[in-house]
């Protein structure tokens, strides 16, 4: 691989789902860390489609917008964001197939 050549593997064999603030596309992996937000790497990296691609960044935006006003922090908040997460944890699987083992940290 060429130095300014993009990198598109992933270590390890589990992504997980999290929110985390700052992170448009909250997906990590245990050897890489936060995976890049760029639409073309999760394409080659992870073969995300590029709806899948849209809905984590909507969810990861839905988390910012949460963590960044306090007074929206409800139960009914957080677990609409659950629900939203574990439907894009399971079209990730279904995505991903068995090359990774998706999980989800809850809000």
């Amino acid at each position: 691989m060429e130095p300014d050549e993009p990198n598109y593997t992933v270590d390890g064999d589990t992504t997980r789902l999290m929110g985390d603030y700052g992170a448009s596309v909250p997906l990590w992996t245990k050897g890489d860390g936060l995976v890049p937000d760029d639409p073309e790497w999760l394409r080659r990296a992870l073969a995300s489609s590029d709806s899948l691609i849209d809905a984590r960044s909507e969810w990861g935006n839905a988390m910012e917008h949460l963590d960044a006003n306090p007074p929206l922090r409800t139960g009914e908040a957080f677990r609409d964001l659950d629900e939203r997460a574990r439907d894009l944890v399971s079209r990730l699987q279904q995505e991903v197939g068995s090359r990774f083992t998706i999980t989800y940290k809850p809000c």
